[in-house]
């Protein structure tokens, strides 16, 4: 490793990747234990929540799936998803809100923080940023979806939340929530 002033160099201080990988583990890796940050933080599967790629897999969905180009190659594709995939992908998201706080922009970072504080989660809950300020948050236990759900108000931010439960119809380009539970 070259020092910038004047490419000089110290044997003694020099350390290569595989040198840290040899001593167990990968430079990316905390030196605790191996394995993947993402994986550590997740547990494997989205911090106890179902992933996709755990439940469909690649061949079946394959399968269930065409693309057609009925103009051409140029032209614009058409993507059939067989109903078993859909109906698959949509029980993933059963235990899943809209959330939306009217008149502020919100980082997700901020709302997950106020939300776990507000509603407690013992499982595992997830926020996904969608268009248009709104927020989809996902239970792993059903009873802590149905408390968030139903057991409002709730008021974060001077506001009062926008609460409804997700369904595959929802469209945060198009769709907004007029009442909640």
């Amino acid at each position: 490793m070259g020092d910038a002033a004047g490419g000089l160099r110290s044997e003694t201080q020099d350390v290569t990747m595989t040198d840290l990988g040899e001593k167990g583990h990968s430079p990316g890796d905390p030196p605790d234990a191996p394995g993947s940050w993402v994986k550590k933080v997740v547990g494997g599967h989205l911090g106890g929540i179902l992933n996709p790629n755990d439940i469909l897999d690649d061949e079946f969905v394959s399968e269930q799936m065409t693309l057609e180009f009925p103009d051409g190659e140029d032209g614009e594709p058409v993507i059939t998803i067989g109903s078993e995939v859909l109906a698959a992908m949509n029980g993933l998201l059963k235990n899943s809100l809209i959330v939306k706080v009217p008149g502020r922009n919100m980082t997700i970072s901020a709302l997950s923080r106020k939300l776990r504080e507000m509603w407690k989660p013992r499982g595992a809950m997830s926020v996904v940023d969608l268009p248009r300020k709104f927020f989809m948050i996902r239970f792993e236990a059903e009873e802590e979806y149905m408390a968030a759900l139903t057991g409002g108000p709730w008021r974060a931010f001077d506001r009062y939340l926008m609460v409804q439960a997700w369904s595959p119809e929802f469209d945060p380009l198009r769709d907004d929530i007029v009442t909640t539970p």
